[in-house]
C-alpha cells in the first residue's frame, strides 16, 4: 500500500548509508524505501533489487530473504541510536541536566529520519514487528535492552545529585517512565503531526522522575 502526500509517493532520502558503509548500506536505504512506500508485507526482494539496479539473485546473495534483511535494518538502526545516546547518557552532568536533555533531543532529532517520508517507516515498523518473534527480538537486542542498562546506571546518578533514594522497584518504575516519555515523544510528533515542544517535555521528565526545581 502506497503513502502519499499531495498526490505523491513518499520516498525516504538515505538514512543508512550515512553510518552503514559499502553495499550494506545501500541495500538498507533501498529495503526502506521499499518497505515505507509497499509496507512490509507487499515490498518484495525484486523491488529491493530494482531499486538498487542490482538482479533479484544478486541481491540474495546478500540477504537469505526479506526477513534476514528486516532483521538486519532494525539491528543496525537500534545499534545506531544506542550509539549516540549511550555516551551521552553516560558523560552527563547531572547539575546541568536540564541542558543536555535538550541536547540529546535535538542529537537524537537530527540522527533519525524524518518528516513526513518517516510515517510510512514507523508504520511498517509498528505493524511487523509485534507479530514477527525474531524483529521483537531484534529491538530488544539491539535497542531496548542496551538503552534501559544505561538509564539504570543513569538515573541513580541524577537521583544521587537530588539526594533521591529508590528501591529496584521504583527504579524499574522511573526507567519505564523516562523511556515512555522520551520515545513517546518523538513518536507522537511524527505520527499525529503535533509540534515540537522539547522545552515541555523536560519539564515533564523533571517532573514525573522527581528530580526537582531546574536551575
Amino acid at each position: 500500500m502506497s503513502s502519499t502526500h499531495s498526490g505523491a509517493v513518499l520516498r525516504p532520502g538515505p538514512f543508512f548509508t550515512g553510518f552503514v558503509p559499502g553495499r550494506r548500506g545501500e541495500i538498507l536505504d533501498a529495503a526502506l524505501a521499499v518497505f515505507a512506500e509497499k509496507g512490509y508485507e507487499c515490498g518484495t526482494m525484486r523491488q529491493i533489487a530494482t531499486r538498487l539496479g542490482l538482479t533479484e539473485p544478486a541481491l540474495y546473495r546478500h540477504y537469505a530473504g526479506k526477513e534476514a534483511l528486516f532483521e538486519d535494518l532494525i539491528s543496525a538502526a537500534g545499534d545506531h541510536l544506542i550509539s549516540m545516546i549511550g555516551p551521552a547518557l553516560e558523560t552527563f552532568d547531572p547539575a546541568r541536566l536540564h541542558d543536555s536533555l535538550l541536547m540529546l533531543i535535538e542529537v537524537r532529532r537530527r540522527h533519525v529520519p524524518h518528516g513526513d517520508n518517516v510515517k510510512p517507516i514507523m508504520r511498517t515498523l509498528f505493524t511487523s514487528a509485534p507479530h514477527n518473534a525474531a524483529f521483537r527480538e531484534g529491538f530488544q537486542t539491539h535497542l531496548g535492552r542496551p538503552l534501559l542498562a544505561r538509564l539504570e546506571t543513569f538515573i541513580p546518578r541524577v537521583d544521587a545529585y537530588y539526594g533521591i533514594e529508590r528501591t529496584p522497584e521504583e527504579l524499574g518504575s522511573k526507567v519505564r517512565a523516562f523511556v515512555s516519555l522520551f520515545i513517546g515523544y518523538f513518536m507522537t510528533g511524527m505520527l499525529l503531526d503535533l509540534p515540537d515542544d522539547d522545552e515541555a517535555t523536560v519539564e515533564a521528565l523533571f517532573t514525573v522522575m522527581g528530580w526537582g526545581a531546574q536551575d
